[in-house]
């Protein structure tokens, strides 16, 4: 059974929530820009973006406050390959982040 997350769906995956470090954070800002920049965009018209690290095997999320569902913030999570219908995420509450106060760090314009 396929995830919805953030406002993506995932396949055949299993996400673990992990404390997001500078680096993603910086990565996924930077994917926020592009798209805007790319889409002629207002940061308000953006919904979500997600960035993957590979170096340690993680994907950042970014929810905006106008998404329709979810959680506005910017999340991590390590994430492994498991059958179909195995798919879950654990998360932990102690990782909650804001995203207008994260994005006050990057200035997009």
């Amino acid at each position: 059974m396929a995830l919805e997350l953030h406002n993506f769906i995932l396949e055949e995956k299993r996400l673990v929530q992990v404390e997001s470090q500078p680096h993603h954070i910086a990565g996924v800002l930077a994917e926020v820009r592009q798209i805007i920049e790319e889409n002629e965009l207002n940061l308000e018209e953006l919904y979500s973006a997600y960035y993957e690290c590979e170096e340690d095997g993680t994907t950042t999320f970014y929810e905006a406050e106008s998404a329709e569902a979810g959680s506005p913030g910017i999340w991590t999570y390590r994430v492994h390959d498991c059958a179909a219908g195995e798919e879950t995420v654990i998360t932990t509450s102690r990782l909650v982040r804001n995203a207008r106060n994260l994005l006050r760090l990057v200035p997009l314009k």
